[in-house]
């Protein structure tokens, strides 16, 4: 196998279900173009990606803005984010994504130490059933006061937890908005990155190889880094998806390659 057919690329539902299509066309569509995997999809829609020979790849948890930074918020999370590991081990999808939850005039040391004390709680069942915990780190532009803005946040928990069922969905985007070093955070940690997500700054439109964010010259140095896991193409489409869907698989699998 050469470079270009190891990359690996996804598509979560969110960003184009259903504006390429209905849901077996969509499907099918996403295929032919070269995407390998879909995201976050509903289960009703499982074996109609599943049949379109698509893998599926993730869901997301609960908990995005009241999660687990929140030891008050505990009680009433943990058991949700374990239905959704249990639903996701039954369902074959390998990652639950999992969220600090807003920031609420909280420092960022009690609430890192409050989701390690809630994580060290779900990862027994998580190690049990095969399912990967993935942390994600937000900007607070699109996510007003969520308090994992920073990737230290998600790269400390992982350090401190030392579980290979925890790691982190990094998110090229969010993190450039909040001002990090994407190349150098992602190169860095890769032994604690589950996934990538990337878009284009500041409309979360679709990636450019010589944009506002760099992608010429983050995603070679990550693909050289020895990343080998999925780039998630997590962008809200303008006035013409399937063309900008085609554009970005071309530049993804020309600079990874």
């Amino acid at each position: 196998m050469n470079k270009m057919q190891s990359v690996k690329i996804s598509v979560p539902d969110w960003c184009y279900y259903p504006k390429i299509g209905p849901a077996e066309a969509y499907y099918t569509t996403l295929k032919r173009l070269g995407v390998d995997a879909v995201e976050m999809v509903a289960p009703e829609r499982y074996e109609l990606a599943r049949a379109a020979g698509l893998a599926i790849i993730n869901q997301s948890g609960p908990g995005m803005t009241e999660g687990l930074n929140r030891e008050e918020n505990h009680p009433a999370l943990l058991p949700q984010i374990r239905a959704a590991i249990r639903q996701a081990a039954a369902n074959a999808v390998p990652l639950v994504i999992v969220f600090s939850g807003n920031r609420k005039d909280q420092p960022d040391g009690v609430g890192i130490e409050n989701c390690r004390r809630g994580l060290e709680q779900l990862l027994p069942e998580a190690e049990q059933h095969r399912i990967v915990l993935g942390f994600e780190m937000l900007c607070e532009a699109n996510h007003p006061d969520y308090q994992a803005s920073r990737s230290r946040y998600g790269f400390e928990l992982c350090q401190t937890i030392g579980s290979p069922w925890l790691k982190v969905v990094y998110d090229i985007y969010h993190m450039q908005r909040s001002g990090e070093n994407t190349t150098s955070d992602v190169t860095a940690n890769l032994a604690h990155i589950a996934h990538l997500h990337l878009a284009e700054s500041p409309q979360r439109s679709a990636p450019r190889a010589d944009g506002n964010i760099p992608y010429c010259q983050i995603v070679p140095a990550i693909a050289k880094a020895g990343y080998s896991d999925y780039w998630g193409l997590e962008y809200c489409p303008q006035s013409h998806p399937l063309l900008e869907l085609e554009q970005s698989i071309d530049m993804l699998r020309s600079l990874a390659s």
